[in-house]
């Protein structure tokens, strides 16, 4: 747990008076939780979680009429805990249906990273088998503001990314791009070109997605390896509501760039060349911070709703389906879809 290890027992009373946004409380079990810093990151939008402030949430979790919570929604909680129900209010709690158990005791103790701590040292003085290492990075947990990486406060910058930074640092490139396109085509002939790789991007996105970022149990046993995943795309998934780890890093996006426009350079001639690589750019800058919204924004949209409730039961359920981020068009066509429906 990420709490202070020192007990504390609240009645329940105490805990129906933390029932808004700025002091948010919950009993589960009998064991009490502050989610005032988790409400807002709460996958399924904070007002469905300000419904049940200050309240016990034990059957509000089981009921499926409401939403089904896996086992990945209890660890979560579990790092939100800062004490037991007292003595005099505490209720026996009958396990779920067709369980031996109770959903927390089911939760095992952190065997993986110290949150505490900076993550790169504990990845690269680390001795996971591959097996092991695939399984915890995509166990989701939930940390109040950004990880620590590095203890060195300037290679510290360096892995941390505001959404912001994506549309100020390529916007420009893009109009360049278009500038300089135009001295080889009418404007006609860029539209095209423009409209062709905004529509690429949708499928490079999946194909990154799924073949690069979820090589997963494709990489081979070794510590470079994991550490590779991990900074790729594995602390997204074991921290997938660090605010300012959600969209890509201007080196690492203009390394990936670069070789990407390599390979264009070998199809299209200049002013086409320029149109396609300008769209691309323009779907990448929409991708990522519709990712970011995905993940830190609501809406009393239904289409938006449906889209971002898609992308997190990827990260909270099943990271083997739903690959499509913007859209879950590709995982229709190529069968990627969720095995059951929400």
């Amino acid at each position: 747990m990420l709490c202070d290890t020192k007990q504390r027992e609240y009645s329940r009373e105490e805990v129906a008076r933390h029932d808004n946004a700025e002091s948010l409380w919950v009993v589960r079990g009998n064991q009490v939780f502050d989610l005032t810093l988790f409400h807002t990151d709460h996958p399924g939008g904070s007002d469905m979680l300000m419904q049940f402030a200050g309240q016990d949430i034990t059957e509000v979790m089981r009921d499926s009429s409401i939403h089904s919570h896996a086992l990945q929604a209890y660890r979560v909680l579990r790092d939100f805990y800062i004490g037991e129900v007292t003595a005099d209010d505490r209720r026996t709690i009958p396990l779920a249906k067709d369980s031996s158990r109770d959903e927390m005791e089911c939760v095992e103790d952190e065997k993986f990273l110290d949150l505490r701590k900076p993550l790169f040292m504990q990845m690269w003085r680390s001795k996971f088998t591959k097996d092991f290492y695939i399984r915890e990075v995509h166990k989701a947990h939930h940390l109040p503001g950004p990880a620590v990486f590095f203890s060195n406060s300037i290679l510290e910058t360096f892995t941390r990314t505001p959404w912001w930074v994506i549309p100020v640092y390529w916007t420009p490139i893009m109009i360049t791009l278009l500038v300089l396109g135009i001295k080889y085509e009418p404007a006609n002939v860029l539209f095209v070109g423009f409209v062709f790789g905004l529509i690429s991007w949708t499928l490079l996105e999946y194909s990154m997605h799924r073949f690069v970022f979820h090589y997963d149990e494709n990489i081979p046993e070794g510590k470079l390896a994991q550490v590779a995943h991990f900074l790729l795309h594995g602390v997204h998934h074991y921290l997938p509501m660090d605010p300012l780890r959600l969209v890509m890093p201007p080196a690492l996006s203009t390394f990936l760039a670069l070789n990407i426009l390599a390979i264009l350079s070998c199809i299209f001639t200049p002013g086409m060349l320029h149109a396609v690589a300008a769209g691309l750019i323009t779907g990448y800058v929409l991708y990522d911070e519709c990712h970011y919204w995905l993940h830190h924004g609501s809406t009393s949209n239904k289409q938006l709703t449906q889209l971002k409730t898609y992308h997190l039961r990827h990260h909270y359920k099943d990271f083997k389906a739903g690959f499509g981020i913007t859209s879950d068009f590709w995982d229709k066509i190529f069968g990627t879809e969720f095995a059951t429906p929400e």
